[in-house]
């Protein structure tokens, strides 16, 4: 969810502009008029106004699909690194320039500097070690936290807890009583739809060119990928549903300004067993955030929270903590994506092979550090 105070934006904000968020939240970024009036009980006339009053005013931003590359070849890792004093220049430089990095954010708890995301072909997954390695020589980190993203998926919200005017409002000892009762339980089934070993999908070209038309802008029309690529609607249709069926598209969602100012939380988990009455307590709360997955036993929860709703939050944490192996707890702002660079650039169409060139890399990092000595 991005961060702004959308009540600057659109006023005033009521409580079936609530209700319409909240069902799109639920039903997905691509779902009907219609289907938002059956959820929502409102006319269609009305959602229908209401949906591009928040579109024009940037409350409700555009759709994109939720997908999963690791499907298709190509890992993701979240470096975590605590940098050196005057090295942050020098890293957003480096950052720039190598393709692997698609976005990064200043950060702060554990680990101090930033956090990166680094895409690799799965065919060559030490890439994201290896360049926190090489930063960490040339003294530019004095440490690091790798959590590779094996699977992810939508923490849906609960919208009842979101007053129009006031934002998000909830009593967290509701969640610390979920919390005792859960970790009582016998349960060893975890709440998720994530799956540690997920199967690679053989794909063409054509289901490449979909699926980055779809990444960029999931409400592009089918007839339109049919003319991009040479085929009729029904084949694009089958291939769609075939990239949705085996879990390459998760999904489709409408991200939305925050109606109050949140912080970007971001928690990294080891667990010892039963993962389970640990991992199932951050269902539970109504806040929207992800989930993502790096193996049973290592989790991250990613979410944004009203700088009010910390204490309840953390008195929930200390309840868990005695499971808890270790907890890496970070607090994201300012996040930069360089605009130039699309993570489906690493994309070869003529050898089919997604390329992430650690020599290439590597070549950028002692360039750059020739300069600024």
């Amino acid at each position: 969810m991005e961060q702004g105070d959308c009540l600057t934006r659109i006023r005033p904000m009521d409580q079936k502009d609530v209700d319409i968020l909240g069902a799109l939240d639920a039903l997905g970024g691509k779902c009907s008029t219609e289907e938002l009036s059956q959820k929502t009980g409102y006319p269609a006339r009305t959602v229908r106004y209401r949906l591009q009053r928040m579109r024009d005013t940037q409350v409700l931003l555009p759709a994109r699909a939720f997908t999963h590359e690791r499907k298709m070849g190509l890992g993701e890792t979240i470096v975590i690194v605590h940098t050196t004093p005057g090295s942050n220049p020098i890293l957003e430089k480096m950052f720039e320039e190598i393709s692997s990095i698609y976005y990064w954010s200043s950060t702060y708890g554990r680990y101090n500097g930033f956090a990166i995301y680094v895409l690799y072909s799965i065919t060559t997954p030490s890439i994201p070690r290896r360049l926190a390695e090489v930063f960490q020589k040339e003294g530019l980190i004095s440490d690091f936290y790798l959590f590779d993203l094996t699977d992810y998926e939508h923490k849906y919200g609960d919208f009842k807890y979101l007053d129009p005017i006031l934002g998000w409002h909830y009593d967290w000892s509701d969640w610390h009583k979920k919390i005792k009762k859960t970790l009582k339980s016998k349960t060893n089934r975890i709440n998720t739809q994530c799956d540690e070993n997920p199967s690679i999908l053989e794909f063409d070209t054509n289901d490449y060119g979909i699926l980055r038309s779809l990444y960029d802008d999931a409400m592009v029309q089918q007839k339109d990928l049919a003319r991009l690529f040479g085929l009729s609607e029904t084949q694009v249709t089958k291939k769609i549903r075939r990239l949705e069926s085996a879990g390459v598209i998760k999904g489709y969602g409408s991200y939305f300004s925050s109606i109050s100012d949140v912080l970007g939380v971001n928690l990294y988990l080891e667990i010892e067993e039963p993962v389970a009455r640990i991992m199932n307590n951050f269902y539970t709360h109504p806040y929207i955030g992800s989930i993502i997955m790096e193996s049973r036993t290592r989790w991250g929860i990613r979410m944004g929270l009203p700088a009010s709703d910390f204490p309840g939050f953390l008195q929930g944490l200390d309840l868990m903590q005695p499971y808890l192996k270790s907890c890496v707890f970070q607090i994201n702002h300012t996040y930069t994506r360089d605009s130039s660079m699309h993570p489906y650039d690493l994309f070869n169409k003529d050898t089919h092979k997604w390329e992430t060139p650690i020599s290439d890399y590597l070549e950028i990092i002692s360039d750059i550090m020739a300069e600024s000595r």
